[in-house]
């Protein structure tokens, strides 16, 4: 049996922006704690649970892999590896933690989701630029930021031109690894901008970790098998 033969659900906790028609049955749905996703996986009688969700869904994977865990079933949690952050890219913590950084007076482009609009309250700097998708429901913002709405694919090319346009000196992102995600960081890199780069959450303690999609594919193959996980 391969994992094409195999009963799947995709479980989203918001609606993807840049994906099609996904080829397994898919919903919207996000457990408030282990007791409400334990409940959910013993409805739908899944017997293991692979974890793609965003990278900074700490929360999310945390619920899962514990709900797992109560219930026996396996999970795997799969994560890009991580960009290599070196000097002077500056790290941070949390999203908080780069708006207390960000200087008086600075132009700042940041990537961190529109989840994070309130972590921004210690900014202190002149202008702050969101990154939202068209497909995005609208954020209220305070009356320092503004909303910048674009859809990817993005090329480097295309945010240089954007940060000029915009006079950005500043760049705040998430470490979220992978190609697709990378033009701003290299962007802005090349351009001399001052980059905060926001630390990846740990995945559950614990918990089989995977870096590649087809090692993915591999281990839901090695279970529909009874082979040994690994």
């Amino acid at each position: 049996m391969s994992a094409s033969d195999v009963s799947a659900r995709a479980v989203l906790r918001r609606a993807e922006r840049s994906f099609g028609p996904l080829a397994v049955p898919s919903e919207i749905w996000s457990p408030r704690n282990m007791d409400e996703m334990a409940a959910y996986l013993r409805a739908h009688e899944f017997t293991a649970v692979l974890d793609a969700g965003h990278a900074f869904d700490a929360d999310i994977s945390q619920i899962a892999f514990d709900a797992t865990a109560r219930l026996g079933l396996p999970y795997l949690r799969v994560l890009r590896p991580m960009w290599d952050i070196a000097a002077p890219v500056e790290r941070a913590a949390s999203v908080a933690a780069a708006a207390r950084m960000i200087r008086p007076q600075a132009r700042v482009f940041a990537a961190t989701g529109r989840g994070t609009v309130a972590d921004y309250a210690p900014f202190a700097g002149a202008r702050l630029y969101l990154r939202q998708t068209n497909a995005q429901a609208r954020t209220k913002l305070p009356a320092f930021a503004e909303a910048v709405y674009g859809q990817p694919p993005f090329t480097r090319a295309a945010e240089e031109a954007l940060f000029r346009a915009l006079q950005i000196d500043t760049l705040v992102l998430r470490n979220v690894g992978g190609v697709p995600s990378r033009p701003k960081l290299d962007a802005a890199c090349a351009m001399g901008l001052r980059v905060i780069a926001i630390d990846r959450p740990a995945a559950p303690v614990g918990a089989q970790v995977l870096a590649a999609p087809d090692a993915a594919i591999h281990w839901v193959e090695t279970l529909t098998t009874g082979g040994t996980i690994g």
